[in-house]
């Protein structure tokens, strides 16, 4: 009878022992658990963080370009304006310059005129070729050195505007592709920043999840050494009560 008493107590022992491994296993779990989880929540808040400001930086990078984008044009504009209004007071000297000349015209022509008429009455022919040549090199003058240098000036002027609104339309074109790609990357940086603080709320959430089943955890572990207790010092006054007296049943309740 002694015997199965003491078995019984071993094995009561030997539960005692299992029910500590696994109690400090379990905690040893909990805990790893937990800092894995805690680990977790401080990358996304990390990652979080580092793509706002890289979204910032981004911002600020396109409202410079779109600043430098809007200085170019005001310059582009003034410049333009300038052009214009140096054109207009091209174009009014050289209107001034044509309405003079065709008073010179005229003014030959009514010598022409002149020189037809006296020639009916009988001018000198030498006179008459004179005068011809007078006419016809004026002509030349005004042909050579006010309508020809017009025309070309006039198209040195319409080439100097069609490049400059080339210009001026490829430096809008880059201006508009720089400012998209400015967008798509700060809308990219913004939906990996949202995600980034889902996946924070997401660990925080299961953050908090881990402490509640801890905190379970806790309290089963707590009534199970409760009971481990217990059993600890009924064994413990069974002891007692054994070394107490020389009888080997001493203790045991039979």
């Amino acid at each position: 009878m002694s015997e199965k008493k003491e078995s019984s107590v071993l094995v009561n022992l030997k539960e005692l022992m299992n029910l500590e491994e696994d109690r400090i296993r379990d905690e040893e779990e909990e805990e790893r658990r937990i800092e894995e989880e805690a680990r977790l929540a401080a990358e996304a808040e990390e990652r979080r963080k580092r793509e706002e400001e890289e979204a910032k930086i981004r911002a600020e990078e396109e409202a410079r370009l779109e600043a430098e984008r809007r200085e170019r044009e005001e310059v582009a504009r003034l410049e333009r304006e300038k052009e214009a209004a140096a054109l207009k007071v091209k174009l009014e000297q050289e209107a001034r310059e044509r309405e003079t000349e065709q008073k010179r015209l005229l003014e030959h022509e009514r010598e022409m005129a002149n020189i037809r008429a006296n020639e009916k009455k009988g001018i000198h022919p030498g006179i008459i070729a004179g005068l011809l040549l007078l006419v016809i090199g004026g002509a030349a003058g005004i042909y050579f050195g006010v309508i020809q240098p017009e025309a070309e000036r006039r198209e040195e002027v319409a080439a100097q505007a069609r490049e400059q609104a080339a210009r001026e339309a490829e430096q809008r074109q880059a201006a508009e592709a720089q400012a998209a790609e400015a967008q798509a990357a700060a809308n990219a940086a913004a939906a990996r920043a949202a995600a980034a603080e889902r996946e924070a709320a997401q660990a925080a959430a299961q953050a908090a999840s881990a402490m509640d089943t801890s905190g379970a955890t806790t309290t089963t572990r707590r009534r199970r050494r409760r009971r481990s207790g217990g059993m600890t010092a009924a064994m413990s006054s069974g002891g007692s009560r054994m070394a107490a007296s020389n009888d080997p049943l001493a203790g045991l309740d039979l």
